[in-house]
């Protein structure tokens, strides 16, 4: 598994490879990276890039997918 975002981002080839083929600005792309989150709306397309790379995919806590708050029982 990959320890934070940078890092799976660079197993994908870098940032700029990254926004390439999400059609992004490499600055976007290397925002999310500093910000330790990646967004949601990417985890099928870097999900998909992983495996053309022959890479594990991503855990999804390297996104910002909503997370339900544990109530307290």
């Amino acid at each position: 598994m990959y320890s934070d975002a940078r890092e799976f981002i660079i197993a994908l080839g870098g940032y700029r490879s990254v926004a390439v083929r999400l059609d992004k600005k490499p600055t976007t792309v290397h925002s999310h990276i500093q910000a330790g989150v990646l967004p949601a709306a990417w985890y099928d397309a870097l999900c998909q890039m992983a495996d053309k790379h022959g890479k594990d995919e991503p855990q999804r806590s390297l996104f910002s997918f909503l997370q339900l708050e544990e109530q307290a029982a």
